[in-house]
């Protein structure tokens, strides 16, 4: 079985990843997985992931000599943990070019021919950042003055 199909399992210690003046909840992929991971072929490998239970989206990325995924405050929150704690995440390789779009990114991009050409020519991380831009605005108005914000950088070149 290739290790895009595979369903990946391991314990670890929720550890913190020191980033500067920011700092992550984490944990570490074992040296004896990540040998085994496409690294070559992607720097950072998008996910499908449960921790202690709860599904995550996430991506390993490098840091330190080691690929970390990093854990949210909500997750840690919703699963009641803590940096120190040992959990069991298992993962299996996600689609490397998928994007989720908020409906309203879609829409508006459906009802912008320029922009939709625009947005097509971005690399997938790129359309996955501008839609997390979007999806992470708490209120409606906060997401459509955010989607507004995405056609204006898209049409910006046009």
């Amino acid at each position: 079985m290739d290790a895009f199909q595979e369903l990946w399992e391991f314990e670890a210690p929720i550890e913190y990843h020191d980033f500067g003046r920011m700092g992550y909840a984490v944990v570490y992929m074992p040296e004896d997985i990540q040998v085994k991971m496409p690294f070559d072929q992607y720097p950072r490998i998008r996910v499908d992931a449960e921790v202690a239970e709860f599904p995550i989206d996430g991506a390993f990325q490098p840091g330190q000599g080691k690929y970390y995924l990093i854990l949210s405050k909500r997750l840690l929150k919703q699963a009641g943990l803590v940096l120190g704690d040992t959990v069991n995440v298992n993962f299996r390789i996600a689609d490397q070019n998928a994007v989720n779009l908020p409906d309203e990114l879609d829409i508006a991009l459906q009802g912008n021919p320029a922009a939709k050409t625009q947005w097509d020519t971005l690399t997938p991380g790129k359309q996955r950042g501008l839609a997390h831009r979007v999806s992470s605005a708490r209120t409606t108005t906060t997401r459509e003055k955010r989607v507004a914000e995405v056609l204006s950088t898209l049409l910006e070149d046009v």
